[in-house]
């Protein structure tokens, strides 16, 4: 017997047609096999010398192969000219994907969201795929400016693998799903762990709740001689953006719309709450700065730096300019934990979800969904994304949101944590805290800050202010304002 093996199937016919030849005269001619060859396979056919009656003969038909019926899929947020490593990326994904689905034609566009300007630019043809602010996608989605992809997606492991609080952000009130999350991130608590370690606390667990925070800081406030045991940004319009920072952590919203008009909602019980803690920590505590009133962004940057205060609120981006621009930076004994908890278990921030054309074919949505999972969410284009980002030198591993739970959410944080150049361990709180992200104020973002940052500002530099009575005034003020104008601005457009 002799055993024939790596010839494409078309050689092997003919070789074994001549070998069959050599034993017998064929008497009559069966099709056992009917081959469609669109390329060179290998195949494996054993041959024996026995004498053969009736030969069966493999009979290869060529086929001409159906041509592939090209998909294209325009999408958001190509790499810019000056983005060498963005441009990179772009190509590897290009190219990989390519490899994968050689029907479909991404076409990169430029575009990058701008909550000011999308509606009018959704007037115009909309990509097929197109990113916007996480915290934005539910609005787009009830306004009707994506497409319902839950069919496309129900068996997608990722989904199931995304955190509730983040994926209802990319659903409608009936559990309908518009959109991919894929990023998020916001603001939690920067506190340093060497000052943790001597007052006697857990640098490994950092408060949780408000109340765990206070005594946190009344206790550091009392035991290290020179140190606040919480300072946050109050300088302007900083006090206000602090403000609805804390106001987050307890529920409620800064400006709401009722029958299509802007009102000023932050006159509630949880903006109540947020400066009552403020008002605590300096009046009943003792524990911030006598000067927080007027405390900036550089004061923080200076006072946490050198270890003069233990606890404040910030962002990644703030970690990472301090690392940047700070030569002295103890970066090893800084933590980040979860925002504390004032029980709507939520901080504010933003992320990015990609969102689809309602406009767009079933075949061009499948097409385009297929791009986004392999590119979010394949571990080894993620670890591909990573790697480059450790290879030109970027910062990985600044706090971020892990929005997946179990294996694959650990596999995600392994690969970061394989490339990391940060004490990422130090930030593990607040990766896998699983709150849900709330947005900036829809409107007027600016002058609300502006406005709540005078209002802070008031209940600090006096011991027996009332708070509800200020944020109602306040509010009352805006109104008329800013939100009116607005209002009236916009019922002349229409």
């Amino acid at each position: 017997m002799r055993r024939l093996r790596s010839f494409t199937i078309i050689a092997l016919s003919v070789s074994l047609l001549a070998a069959l030849t050599a034993c017998a005269t064929p008497l009559a001619e069966k099709v056992i096999e009917t081959v469609i060859v669109t390329r060179e396979v290998e195949k494996e056919v054993l041959v024996t010398q026995e004498v053969i009656v009736e030969v069966p003969v493999e009979k290869i038909v060529e086929v001409t192969p159906t041509p592939l019926i090209p998909v294209m899929v325009s999408v958001t947020d190509a790499a810019l000219e000056d983005d060498a490593l963005g441009i990179q990326r772009q190509r590897w994904l290009l190219e990989q994907f390519h490899a994968i689905r050689p029907e479909v034609i991404i076409d990169p566009h430029p575009y990058r969201y701008d909550p000011q300007t999308f509606s009018a630019r959704a007037n115009s043809p909309l990509e097929d795929t197109y990113a916007v602010q996480l915290t934005d996608a539910r609005r787009l989605i009830e306004s009707g400016y994506a497409a319902d992809i839950t069919d496309y997606v129900e068996d997608i492991p990722y989904l199931a693998a995304c955190h509730p609080a983040i994926l209802a952000l990319a659903q409608d009130a009936y559990g309908k799903i518009y959109g991919l999350p894929h990023a998020a991130n916001g603001m939690g608590l920067m506190y340093n762990r060497r000052l943790f370690e001597e007052a006697g606390l857990d640098p490994d667990k950092p408060p949780q709740t408000w109340g765990e925070a206070r005594e946190a800081a009344r206790r550091i406030h009392a035991r290290l001689e020179g140190v606040d045991g919480f300072n946050i940004r109050n300088e302007g319009a900083l006090g206000g953006w602090m403000s609805v920072a804390l106001m987050v952590t307890f529920g409620g919203d800064t400006v709401q719309s009722v029958d299509g008009r802007w009102v000023a909602a932050y006159n509630n019980n949880a903006m109540v709450a947020a400066m009552q803690l403020m008002h605590d920590l300096r009046w009943q505590d003792n524990a911030t700065t006598s000067d927080i009133a007027t405390w900036g962004n550089y004061a923080l940057v200076l006072d946490f730096g050198s270890g003069k205060t233990a606890m404040t609120i910030a962002s990644a981006d703030t970690l990472g300019w301090m690392i940047h621009n700070l030569d002295d930076l103890p970066i090893d004994e800084i933590g980040f934990g979860r925002m504390p908890n004032g029980g709507a278990n939520a901080t504010l921030g933003t992320g990015s979800v990609w969102l689809y054309n309602p406009a767009s074919s079933a075949e061009t949505l499948e097409a385009a969904l297929a791009f986004d999972t392999w590119r979010e969410f394949d571990l080894a284009a993620f670890e591909h994304a990573v790697q480059l980002q450790a290879g030109h030198g970027e910062l990985v591993g600044l706090p971020y949101i892990n929005i997946f739970t179990g294996e694959y959410g650990q596999q995600r944080a392994a690969i970061v944590e394989k490339y990391a150049n940060v004490p990422v361990a130090n930030y593990a709180n607040f990766i896998h805290a699983g709150v849900a992200v709330r947005g900036e104020p829809p409107v007027a973002a600016q002058e609300l800050y502006e406005e709540l940052g005078r209002v802070l500002q008031q209940v600090l530099a006096a011991p027996n202010s009332n708070i509800k009575t200020l944020l109602d005034a306040s509010a009352a003020s805006f109104q008329v304002r800013v939100l009116d104008v607005i209002n009236a601005k916009n019922d002349v457009e229409e």
